[in-house]
C-alpha cells in the first residue's frame, strides 16, 4: 500500500499542518506495525486521526456552503 502524499499545492494553514502531522503519525504506525509484525498496533489512534480529519473536512465544507448562502442573500437584498 502506497501512503505517499499526492503532489498538490496546498496553502500552509492550520489544517495543512495538522494533516501533515497526522500523516506522519500514520506512517509511524505502519513502520512499527511492520517491525513488530503486530497488525493492530496503533489502530485505535489511527482510526481517530482519520475520523477527525474527515469530520474537519465535512465541517469546512458546511462552513463554505453557509458563507456562499450568506453572500448570495446579501447580494439579493441589495
Amino acid at each position: 500500500m502506497n501512503l505517499a502524499l499526492p503532489e498538490v499545492r496546498i496553502r500552509k494553514s492550520a489544517i495543512h499542518e495538522r494533516l501533515v502531522r497526522g500523516f506522519s503519525q500514520l506512517q509511524g504506525f505502519r513502520l512499527v506495525r511492520n517491525h513488530l509484525q503486530e497488525p493492530h498496533f496503533g489502530q485505535a489512534v489511527e482510526d481517530r486521526i482519520i475520523w477527525r480529519e474527515l469530520l474537519e473536512l465535512e465541517l469546512q465544507e458546511i462552513d463554505e456552503q453557509i458563507e456562499r448562502l450568506s453572500t448570495s442573500t446579501k447580494e439579493l437584498s441589495h
